[in-house]
This record gives structure tokens, sequence and C-alpha cells, in this order.
């Protein structure tokens, strides 16, 4: 705990000296980096969040000078502008020993053979993946974002033991595995490490059916702003991600901002060791729930055991709160509906409207397809049941649904403002 103390306190001398955006926001509560004696005086530290380091975009946030940077990574932009961070040579060092502990956690070993199905871009995952497990020392085929008959074409010819890619491409390769008649339970997979996405419990499931119960499935956490995956990770038990010891986290409210003694809330991220970006009480927007109980693989790091949803994922219509994971957690119960959906929100006569679109396996029988419509209501009624509210369900057949490159937009909110 001292260690980390003295870590952070380094880390507030840096960012007062060079980061004028929040060497005014410490002014202006009256706060030095001298004041800040143990991590429980973080909360007299003031708040960052993601309007903050567009105040001088692209580089006011940063701490370092351009001449010390190495490598750029962005944000897709999903929501907005695009987050841009740049990293030093101690913070490329950082994120290798990050992907390491994250590769040992979820039981990855050098023996491991490793297919990587994400970009090799500006998103940090591929390119992260990619440089720490090759100095880990695995077998790396960086697929990288190839068509999915020539993911398929590595899989069977280069036998990897791990896949790392996102939940809704994992899901893809399998059905394209079964049009072309590939049985992917024939390719040695002991792991699938997915990330960029929320992984739900019922996606989960639905993974292990395609590729085999025995496969770990398990999840990786991080974003642009903490150098990429890694943040949280977890290990072969499957229950719940570990916290990154890089980093000191505390929950707040996700109202008020104010510190929660309960073990749900918005997690509130502060670096400990990033040199060119460090982040101070970062609100992530993400909702929440902590256990501080060792876990049964013997690590007793606080972990992450459920995410309630993201504070911008919520979606609101007819007065009704409503988590996207929610959505797809009640969507992937479903065993007939594939992974991929989209929820429509639309306003018709100063109503709010919630349609969602649900993508079904293409090699259904006749008799199947003959009681989809009723299949259809009992979804409808199943959904009024759990949120209250109606919502009209429309069941496509596989590929129906147009998904763009980069991370999944499952929310088309058509409603005027």
């Amino acid at each position: 705990m001292e260690e980390k103390v003295k870590a952070l306190r380094k880390t507030l001398r840096r960012i007062y000296k060079y980061n004028p955006i929040y060497k005014d926001k410490m002014d202006k509560v009256g706060i030095k980096p001298n004041d800040i004696k143990s991590l429980d005086d973080l909360s007299k530290l003031p708040l960052t969040t993601k309007k903050d380091f567009f105040k001088d975009y692209p580089e006011g946030f940063y701490c370092v000078d351009k001449k010390d940077i190495m490598v750029y990574h962005s944000s897709s932009g999903t929501t907005g502008k695009p987050l841009i961070v740049g990293l030093t040579k101690k913070d490329m060092q950082l994120r290798d020993k990050m992907c390491k502990d994250s590769t040992e956690i979820m039981g990855i070993t050098k023996d491991d053979i490793v297919q990587i199905c994400l970009g090799f871009g500006m998103f940090t995952g591929g390119l992260t993946f990619y440089e720490g497990l090759k100095k880990y020392g695995c077998q790396i085929i960086p697929a990288a974002t190839v068509s999915t008959e020539m993911q398929l074409f590595y899989m069977e010819n280069l036998r990897p033991t791990v896949l790392v890619s996102s939940p809704s491409q994992v899901m893809h390769i399998y059905e394209v595995s079964r049009k072309l008649g590939i049985d992917v339970k024939k390719i040695p997979l002991k792991n699938i490490r997915v990330g960029s996405e929320l992984l739900t419990e019922a996606m989960r499931k639905k993974i292990k059916k395609a590729y085999g119960e025995d496969v770990s499935v398990t999840q990786d956490y991080g974003m642009t702003e903490t150098l990429g995956p890694g943040i949280g990770m977890e290990c072969t038990e499957e229950s719940g991600l570990h916290l990154s010891e890089y980093y000191t986290y505390e929950l707040v409210d996700p109202k008020t901002k104010e510190p929660t003694e309960k073990n749900v809330g918005e997690l509130v991220v502060t670096s400990l060791y990033n040199e060119a970006f460090p982040i101070i009480r970062y609100c992530t927007n993400d909702i929440v729930e902590i256990s501080k109980e060792p876990c049964s693989c013997g690590n007793i790091t606080p972990r992450i055991v459920k995410f309630i949803g993201r504070s911008d994922d919520m979606i609101k219509i007819k007065g009704v709160k409503v988590f996207l994971s929610q959505v797809e957690d009640f969507l992937m119960n479903y065993d007939f509906l594939n992974h991929q959906y989209e929820i429509i929100l639309t306003n018709e006569n100063f109503k709010d409207k919630i349609t969602i679109n649900a993508e079904y396996f293409i090699d259904l029988n006749k008799e199947e397809l003959e009681v989809l419509e009723k299949r259809k209501k009992n979804i409808e009624k199943a959904f009024k049941s759990e949120f209250g509210i109606f919502a009209s369900i429309n069941l496509l057949t596989t590929n129906s649904i147009e998904i763009k490159p980069g991370k999944v937009k499952r929310v088309k909110d058509l409603r005027e403002v």
C-alpha cells in the first residue's frame, strides 16, 4: 500500500506540473499533491470525466513532451470524437506487463497457439495482445480482421489453442462454420478470450454450447484511457474480473458522484504508473458490482463480479430505464436466436416505441420456422413481463442486420430530440 501511495503522489506531482487542465481542477478545491497522504485521501481530489480530455484536444491532457510519445492509439469514437492517447516507452512496458498478468490469470501458457481476431489499427486491443503475447512467448496467428472464411481456414490448418476476439465475432465465426460444414469443436481450443464488448452470462453459455463446454470463456476489461486491455482480467474460474494492481479503484453513486460504501456503483479509476496520459479519479461510466472476497482460484484482489451496464448504454423509454446488458441477457436465453440484434427507438404520435430486431439461426427446420410467429409473441409477452414495457419483436434470418466494422452499435435512437 505504501508503494501505491508513493506512486500516486509522484503521478500527482507530474500532473500538477504538466497538466494545466487537471491542475486548475485541483487549485479550485485547494488541493496540492503533498496533501495526499494515503489512498483514503483520493476522495479529496476532483473527478475526471471524458469531457476533460477534449478541453485542449488532442494533447492537452498529456504529461510528457510530444517527442517522448512512441505510439498513438484511439478509442472507437462510437459515441463521438475518438479519444487519442499517446504511449511512451515506459507506458508500453507497463502495457506488456498488464498483458502478461492477464494472460497468466486466464490460464494461457507459452506453449499456446493464439489466433488474434481483432483489428491491428488505432484500436488498442489487437496490437496490445500481439505485442504482449509475442513477448510472453506464445505462437501468434495475427489473423486480425480477415474474412471469417479465412479465420476458419487458419483455425483448421494452424490449430490454435486460444482465440482472442469479441463475443459477437466469436459467434459469427461459429455461424459461418456451420454454413461451411466445419465442426469448430474439433479445433483444439482450450480458451476463448473476449473483450471490446460486454460478455453477459447468457452469451458465455451460447459460446460454450457452440465451441464446447470444456472451453474456458474468459473476458478482458480495458479502455484506451488505461493503455488498453488488462485493467480487469477473468481467471479460468469464470467468476469475475480481477482488477490490475497498477491502478486503484473507487465506487461512486452514478448520479451524485459521491463515494459509496455499497459494493455496486460507477467504477472510478486512478492510474499509478501511466506516464504520458495519467488519469486521476476517472469516471468510467461503467456501473459494476465489486467483490472483495477471495476468488476460488486463490487470488485475493478485488473482482468485478457483474457489469450492471454503462450509464451511456442506458435506454430510457416510457419512463423506464433499461440497460443494454439486460436486454442482451434476455435475448441470449433463447436458444434459437443467434448473437445478433439491434434496438430501434422511435416516437409515434408523441409516444415512445421500442422495436427489437433479432436474428435466428439460419438452419432452423421447417417445423421450427412455422412456429416463429408464436415464438415472437411469446418473447414480446416475456419482455413486457420482465421490463414493464412492450417491445415489438422482429425475428430475422441470419445476416439480416448490417453490422459495421469496429465496436458494435446496438441501439438506433430515431426519436426527435
